[in-house]
């Protein structure tokens, strides 16, 4: 039984998170954390989730109340809030999954430093058939990346900051580093924000006569967080490292 604390517990992912994970036998909520002054602090976290019953672990307005309790954190936030609690995370010794995104060349620098001292993943997109997808671009790129433009489309709801999506980036990243004569900077990323959908993603690899292109929509914000519980059950007692999506895929 793995124990966690979940960060944002009234956000788009993270209240899926929490009651995905509650119906899991392996893992066990100890508790939430929000930004102070939100009017959820010290409620229930299954009332601030809108499970609409108590799991028993109340939502606190300070990391360091609750973070002794847990074995890891699942933080699907903001930049800022997310390095607050990377900071309490080193401090304690704590596992931690991060699946927020936007952070600057530097925020991100740090989040995969802290795999020297404690069992990290930062993970932009934590669907299984995301991260299977990922090796299909891969592939792609090592074979047709001589004969074609490459170009990404993300499209998400309105409400997201950023653009490209982190799952555009580490899309970007995978086929440059297979791609015989391409870099990241290669890649031309387009982003539409507009309406509610939870994400589409389609990559077209562009070759003169013939196109290609492999693509993913979301339904469902749920297959995130499930598989974001996936992370947490294979994170379950593991070591200092930096951990990925991929590990969690080969694991079974």
């Amino acid at each position: 039984m793995v124990k966690i604390v979940i960060t944002a517990p009234r956000g788009q992912m993270d209240r899926l998170i929490v009651e995905a994970a509650h119906q899991r036998d392996d893992i066990q909520i100890v508790g939430g954390v929000g930004a102070p002054g939100r009017d959820y602090i010290g409620t229930d976290i299954g009332i601030a989730a809108g499970m609409g019953e108590e799991i028993g672990a109340l939502v606190y307005d300070d990391i360091e109340k609750i973070i002794d309790a847990c074995d890891l954190v699942v933080d699907f936030s903001t930049t800022a809030f997310s390095m607050k609690v990377l900071a309490s995370c080193l401090a304690h010794r704590k596992a931690l999954i991060c699946g927020t995104t936007g952070f600057s060349k530097e925020q991100t620098e740090a989040l995969l430093a802290a795999g020297e001292k404690i069992p990290m993943m930062k993970a932009a997109n934590t669907s299984y058939v995301v991260n299977v997808m990922q090796k299909l671009l891969a592939e792609a790129a090592a074979r047709l990346g001589e004969r074609c433009k490459i170009e990404i489309i993300d499209m998400h709801s309105e409400s997201k900051l950023d653009a490209p999506s982190g799952t555009a980036i580490e899309m970007a990243e995978a086929m440059a580093e297979h791609a015989p004569d391409k870099t990241f900077d290669d890649m031309v990323f387009h982003s539409v924000r507009a309406g509610n959908p939870p994400s589409t993603h389609r990559i077209i690899f562009g070759c003169m006569g013939e196109k290609m292109e492999i693509s993913h929509d979301a339904y469902d914000w749920r297959c995130y967080a499930e598989g974001a519980c996936d992370a947490v059950s294979f994170m379950a007692g593991k070591g200092p490292g930096l951990y990925t999506m991929e590990d969690v895929i080969e694991a079974g």
